[in-house]
């Protein structure tokens, strides 16, 4: 992460400056600001610690740089010991609260692009000649059986919070037979503490569970055996590699060095024992860029087209410089729709690709209108989030009603299973 990437905090982080604590909101691994209690007076020079939890102090020496009523802006001099390392970690887990947060109470999907299920329809058959109950939903990805031709998209992960919902996502895949994806594991290679956040496998012993890491982390020291010990440590099926340059951009924090990753991903993909899903988190992937990671040694692709959440307006709202938090704005609506981008990449990967589409799915005509237009299975992140951030019941009762819609929509067009379905002629609506 850059140095002087200031940062908004979700609370505030408490810090023992000049014998007294005060309250920092603002900070990156340069720069706090830091409010005082009244009547506080500091050195130039000041030992400080931030209290991070009740296990985790940083402590380092900090110059006081200017004062304004009786907040201090600091600069970092040094940090103590592992101090910083510990503080990207933390900052790392903050993000990932900040994130649940935004995506539970903020509207959080692009502002005017449409994922584009609207501009397909199904054909009606009026008399299919079909018993409802005896239609086939079952199907399998990745060497795996599912229930339905839909899954919990990968989402969270790294916090308090993300550990409870991940629990109750995974039980509800279990009772339900679906897949499911972890969110980004790289807070576990910052933090190993943070493990039993991503951990599900005892409440899920059989589901599709997908493993989750950033392409670019590869290019900030995450090696191939980081990634087989994440692989290990949740017992996944699967890894997926996630595709997030716009994220990366506008995160204050962001990595920004994407050159060089070709070869990284292709070596991250023949040394990993399990299938590597190659996904984009919101922004699409193109049939170019599909050809080549189909090419590189990718088991799977999923879209992850523009027209759900957009994780570029996201991290705007994280952003403490009113400057970077309009490039959220500016950025909310980029990327390829999602039916758009599945269209164009199976098409270019032939048609025994595995793919999978998320982006914008939100409801059982979604995910069979994604498998008549190429798609293996569709994937949904937001409103499953949302659903299992409330309850177990809550997450189970949408599984159910998306799992019912599939079926409806699947004797409305006259298809006995998925197989029948991927062969369905949905209708653009010009």
């Amino acid at each position: 992460m850059s140095a002087d990437s200031l940062i908004k905090l979700d609370g505030y982080l408490p810090v023992r400056l000049g014998g007294r604590i005060g309250l920092c909101q603002h900070l990156s691994l340069q720069r706090l600001f830091v409010d005082m209690p009244k009547g506080s007076k500091l050195e130039v020079e000041e030992g400080i610690t931030l209290l991070c939890s009740e296990s985790l102090s940083v402590s380092a020496r900090a110059r006081v740089v200017s004062t304004e009523g009786r907040r201090y802006e600091l600069e970092v001099l040094e940090f103590l010991g592992a101090g910083r390392e510990k503080l990207v970690g933390h900052i790392s887990s903050l993000r990932k609260s900040a994130h649940l947060n935004i995506v539970a109470t903020k509207d959080v999907e692009s502002a005017e692009t449409r994922a584009g299920w609207h501009r397909w329809r199904l054909p009606h058959d009026a008399l299919p000649e079909l018993d409802a109950d005896a239609v086939d939903l079952t199907t399998t990805f990745l060497g795996k059986p599912l229930s339905a031709p839909f899954l919990m998209a990968g989402m969270t992960g790294g916090s308090e919070r993300a550990g409870t919902v991940n629990r109750r996502l995974a039980t509800v895949c279990q009772e339900l037979g679906l897949g499911m994806g972890l969110g980004s594991q790289r807070a576990m290679v910052e933090r190993p503490d943070l493990l039993p956040t991503f951990v599900v496998r005892d409440v899920a012993p059989d589901i599709l569970l997908i493993g989750n890491i950033g392409a670019v982390q590869l290019n900030y020291g995450v090696t191939i055996d980081d990634v087989k010990r994440l692989v290990a440590d949740v017992q996944a099926d699967a890894m997926a590699v996630h595709l997030n340059v716009l994220q990366e951009m506008v995160q204050p924090e962001g990595d920004r060095d994407w050159s060089g990753l070709l070869g990284k991903v292709e070596a991250l993909i023949a040394g990993l024992d399990v299938p590597v899903i190659i996904k984009e988190t919101g922004c699409g992937i193109s049939a170019g860029t599909a050809v080549q990671l189909r090419n590189l040694g990718a088991h799977a692709i999923d879209v992850g087209g523009t027209g759900g959440t957009s994780w570029g307006w996201i991290e705007g709202f994280r952003a403490a410089d009113p400057q970077r938090q309009e490039m959220g704005a500016t950025f909310r609506d980029w990327g390829i729709p999602t039916a758009e981008s599945l269209v164009s990449v199976r098409n270019a990967v032939g048609p025994d690709f595995p793919l999978m589409s998320t982006g914008g799915v939100r409801s059982g005509l979604d995910v069979a209108k994604a498998v008549a237009l190429g798609a293996d299975v569709a994937g949904m992140a937001l409103p499953f989030f949302r659903a299992a951030d409330v309850s177990v019941d809550e997450a189970l009762a949408l599984g159910r009603r998306i799992t019912e819609e599939v079926r409806i929509a699947m004797v409305c067009s006259g298809c006995e299973d998925v197989s029948a379905l991927g062969m369905v002629e949905a209708q653009e609506v010009r």
